[in-house]
């Protein structure tokens, strides 16, 4: 037996997608609903429609041209210019100017529905207006475009119109006085006609890319839901690991292995519901259903599990009800007996009984009536008939090769205190006599976590063999059987699996099997002809128990 690793295992990839694969539907409920929900509150806003003008910012003036000034704003960096002109496109006094153009009734709404950003490779601002309608966006943007223009060529402009103001008010004077005809008077006329003629020359901010229509922003049902979507997905990846965690079921033979420090003998997928109505004892009544040949293959791995213990008092236990104990031990019970052994099983569940309504038995004396004398162990022990093979198959010598026999004990009337009862030495001496007469003592008994009853029988075993089911059994049901099981004295064969899927099991499914002929001459063979010194241990045995 290989040891298995007690340190915590990490997840790998096949773990995560199995999670995934467990908890799909929640992962694909929460895309799907996040993107539906998304998708229709989308289509039910306002749609929102934007315009854009671009105006085209000039640095030099004819005014510092003329006069040989030159503007500092030339050598200013690129951005920062841009950020000042954005900044006093924000002025009050343009979106005044842009109510007065547009016809909106206050600047605030004008204001909230511009943005002006600056364009990062060119010397352009950009104005985009929002609206509800798309005529009112595209002139909204061309309002505030040209508002701009006009407030920056005032700006740009007003020294030059305050000194031709001035001058031209002094021309008045001297008009006024009879001195238009003097040299001071022409110099005058002459320096005002030339602000005047610069005031005109003068290079204003022109809008280059007017707003001619509007487009659609918003909403964007298909994008959003794209992006609900993916929200959606995340969303359902957290749930579906939360959940994941929060969930103390197990769901893998590999992590029952690691908790229970057991190897695995076989996985047994759930019995066919044709043999309900023989009490689903494959085996007997149907031995080529694909669960009897799950069932063959936990009684080989049980033989060579057995091979250097020789154990032949076995106790079948589980964690708690339900998880298919009964079924197990009695289709194991009628394996090993068609592969020629001698077989007794005995019913110590004596809270809970199932073996009696399985084989048949109801109403007879049982193990109970055996212990306080009330029958005899030769009446009680029922012998099963065994189906024989539709092939005879030869021995060495020619003659028919035995097939084995069963014994039920069932469990008889039902003690006040079964805990006493199992404890006894009464039945000590019932199971030596099994143990004498057979070549297996299967004990179906109670589970561990439930009664105390099978710590108690545990010392009377040989061996136990543990039955679990997956989805039934949690992990913290796991630890508390392995500290049950690590307190018994018996040794542990291993464990089986119930319930399992056949598409999760072996390479070539349940249903791969053998002719008449193949079948019948397993089951007749005995594994432990390849093991004879577990023969010879028991004739030893049988011969000092005889003495």
């Amino acid at each position: 037996m290989t040891s298995i690793e007690t340190h915590p295992r990490q997840l790998g990839l096949n773990d995560y997608l199995a999670i995934l694969d467990r908890r799909k539907w929640v992962i694909a409920q929460s895309t799907i609903i996040v993107a539906v929900v998304t998708f229709i509150l989308s289509a039910q806003q306002e749609k929102v429609f934007a315009a854009s003008a671009e105006v085209l910012l000039t640095r030099q003036t004819l005014s510092n041209v003329v006069t040989g000034f030159t503007n500092p704003d030339v050598y200013v960096d690129p951005e920062r210019f841009a950020a000042t002109q954005a900044g006093l496109a924000r002025a009050p006094e343009v979106s005044k100017r842009a109510i007065e153009k547009s016809g909106l009734s206050s600047s605030s709404e004008l204001l909230g529905a511009v943005s002006i950003q600056p364009r990062g490779d060119a010397d352009l601002l950009r104005f985009t207006a929002q609206s509800s309608e798309p005529d009112v966006a595209a002139r909204l943007a061309n309002a505030y475009a040209e508002a701009f223009t006009e407030y920056k060529f005032d700006l740009d402009t007003a020294q030059l119109t305050n000194a031709r103001e001035d001058l031209e008010g002094r021309i008045a004077e001297l008009r006024g006085e009879g001195q238009s005809g003097t040299d001071s008077y022409r110099e005058l006329v002459d320096s005002a006609q030339q602000l005047r003629t610069m005031v005109l020359l003068q290079t204003p901010n022109l809008v280059v890319t007017p707003a001619t229509g509007a487009g659609q922003i918003a909403p964007s049902p298909n994008r959003n839901a794209t992006l609900g979507a993916f929200v959606g997905l995340l969303l359902g990846l957290g749930i579906a690991f939360l959940w994941e965690t929060l969930d103390k079921r197990v769901r893998t033979e590999e992590e029952i292995e690691r908790r229970l420090e057991l190897p695995l003998l076989s996985r047994l997928p759930v019995p066919p519901r044709r043999l309900e109505k023989h009490g689903l004892l494959s085996m007997l009544h149907d031995p080529q259903d694909p669960y009897a040949e799950a069932v063959r293959r936990l009684r080989t791995n049980l033989e060579f599990a057995n091979v250097d213990r020789a154990a032949q008092v076995i106790m079948v236990t589980s964690a708690v009800e339900r998880e298919g104990k009964s079924t197990t031990v009695a289709n194991l019970a009628v394996a090993l007996a068609r592969s020629g052994r001698s077989v007794a099983l005995v019913d110590l569940d004596l809270r809970q009984p199932v073996l009696a309504g399985l084989f048949t038995l109801e109403g007879r004396p049982g193990i109970t009536d055996v212990v306080v004398e009330r029958a005899a162990l030769e009446v009680a022990l029922v012998p099963i008939q065994l189906p024989t093979p539709q092939t005879s198959i030869s021995g060495a010598n020619g003659s028919a090769a035995p097939l084995g026999r069963l014994s039920v004990l069932p469990s008889g009337r039902l003690p006040a205190n079964p805990g006493e009862l199992v404890g006894s030495q009464a039945l000590g001496r019932v199971l030596d006599r099994l143990r004498a007469e057979h070549d297996y003592v299967l004990l179906d008994a109670p589970p561990l976590l439930s009664v105390g009853d099978s710590m108690t029988l545990s010392a009377r075993a040989d061996a136990i063999l543990v039955v679990t089911r997956l989805g039934l059994v949690n992990r913290p049901m796991l630890t508390e059987l392995s500290r049950e099981l690590a307190g018994s004295p018996a040794r542990k064969l291993g464990f089986v699996v119930t319930g399992s899927d056949a598409k999760a099991g072996y390479g070539y499914g349940y249903g791969y099997g053998y002719g008449h002929r193949e079948r019948a001459e397993l089951e007749s063979k005995p594994v432990a002809e390849m093991t004879g010194r577990r023969a010879t241990r028991r004739a030893e045995r049988r011969a000092a128990a005889g003495r």
